[in-house]
């Protein structure tokens, strides 16, 4: 083995996993793309409601905290 082929084997590993890791994000972006539209079809059918959510008496209690927590 001379210097030239390891080069050129160095070159040829390089360019292998360069392009796998950039064809697994380029998957990985699709998935969540598909993910997130999958999800807004979802939020029709089962859309998420927070409990006590029309309550702002949580909304004074968290300024309150964090007024003393500012020592104002």
């Amino acid at each position: 083995m001379n210097a030239e082929s390891l080069f050129l084997q160095s070159i040829n590993i390089t360019l292998i996993g360069m392009s796998v890791v950039f064809i697994f994000l380029v998957l990985l972006v699709g998935m969540m793309k598909v993910l997130g539209k999958t999800v807004q079809i979802m939020e029709v059918y089962f859309p998420q409601t927070i409990p006590g959510s029309d309550d702002t008496s949580f909304i004074a209690v968290a300024i309150a905290a964090a007024k003393k927590f500012q020592g104002k």
